[in-house]
């Protein structure tokens, strides 16, 4: 049985709305964030090896995956869209993940990486075939 990605998105929401549960905020709105962005990146993946791209399964993977929906002929602006988001995802994913000092911001970080995961996940699904 593979994994559910989307338990992911999940997880990073129930941690983000409640991040005190586990008496650890900011680890869980870190979490949260880069929770959101594996649940966007392994869902866009899915549709984009069904379209014929060849992972590595490797770190290369998380710059090849964005150009390979910036790329993919018909040109498609939805495609472009998701392309540009993945970067900005992986952005706030390495500043949770990277950054010393986030203090407050890492629940603005988690709302947006939550906001933009979902944006990216819906226009996959608009591409899938029906």
């Amino acid at each position: 049985m593979s994994f559910n990605w989307l338990d992911y998105l999940d997880l990073s929401k129930k941690l983000q709305s409640d991040p005190k549960v586990l008496g650890l905020p900011e680890a869980s709105l870190r979490s949260a964030t880069s929770r959101a962005y594996y649940a966007a990146f392994h869902y866009a993946m899915n549709l984009a090896k069904k379209e014929g791209y060849p992972p590595t399964y490797s770190g290369g993977d998380h710059f090849a995956l964005p150009k390979f929906f910036q790329n993919y002929r018909p040109v498609n602006q939805i495609r472009r869209k998701i392309a540009v988001d993945l970067d900005r995802l992986r952005g706030h994913r390495n500043l949770s993940d990277y950054e010393e000092k986030l203090g407050q911001d890492a629940n603005i970080l988690a709302q947006l990486a939550i906001g933009m995961a979902n944006s990216i996940i819906s226009k996959v699904d608009s591409l899938a075939p029906k």
